[in-house]
């Protein structure tokens, strides 16, 4: 899941944007990426993306173009991705083996470009699958059903500080209460067409999904 907005953004780090484009030269190079928007749709984005300072705006004879406010500099946040891979490294190669390998590799890309809304989705994805795996792990997968399909991220959540693997909760219940900041983020990305979410907020949210996703390998 990825965002106009996010996708301009990563246009400008490749330097798509070095010099003047408009709606339609944005969008038909989304297209050939792969990517299907309105006109309306890239115009808000690319207006949003310039009400941020990425992009300089102007306007002549009607027609309206942007460009880069100066040459984009790729800036890896050294504390994010340290954090992360501190924690995802446990969980892929001592737990989980190459089952998390794409979700990782997505997740440190979507950082590095800055784009928060697809790492806020990606993070709950992780957490959902870590929750996915302790469970089965334990012969309890059916506790995650509700019928013929699962429960939700925060019917999960809950039924991890209630239930017990050898007499410690899967989730310690402070924990599941901590993550409901990152939860409103993830459903945010998840659910919300209209929502951008900034890296910068999930940093804050960071440290309680990591001490989650420690907590749940240490029931496999």
């Amino acid at each position: 899941m990825i965002t106009v907005i996010e996708l301009i953004k990563m246009l400008y780090t490749e330097g798509f944007f070095s010099d003047w484009k408009t709606v339609r030269d944005v969008q038909e190079k989304l297209k050939r990426d792969g990517f299907n928007f309105s006109d309306q749709l890239v115009l808000f984005s690319m207006a949003n993306a310039a009400k941020k300072g990425i992009l300089s705006r102007k306007t002549v004879t009607g027609r309206v173009s942007f460009s880069q406010k100066e040459p984009p500099q790729i800036k890896i946040r050294a504390q994010e991705i340290g954090e992360l891979n501190k924690v995802l490294s446990e969980v892929t190669i001592s737990k989980l083996g190459d089952k998390f390998r794409q979700e990782v590799r997505e997740l440190h890309t979507a950082i590095k470009y800055d784009c928060g809304t697809s790492a806020a989705f990606l993070l709950r994805k992780i957490l959902e699958k870590s929750i996915f795996y302790v469970f089965a792990k334990n012969n309890k997968i059916e506790l995650l059903k509700d019928g013929n399909s699962f429960i939700g991220l925060t019917d999960m959540l809950n039924l991890c500080s209630q239930e017990k693997i050898k007499g410690v909760p899967i989730l310690l219940p402070k924990t599941v209460k901590e993550l409901s900041g990152i939860k409103f983020l993830c459903d945010s990305a998840a659910h919300d067409y209209l929502s951008n979410v900034e890296v910068s907020d999930i940093n804050y949210q960071l440290p309680f999904w990591t001490v989650a996703i420690k907590e749940l390998c240490d029931k496999f």
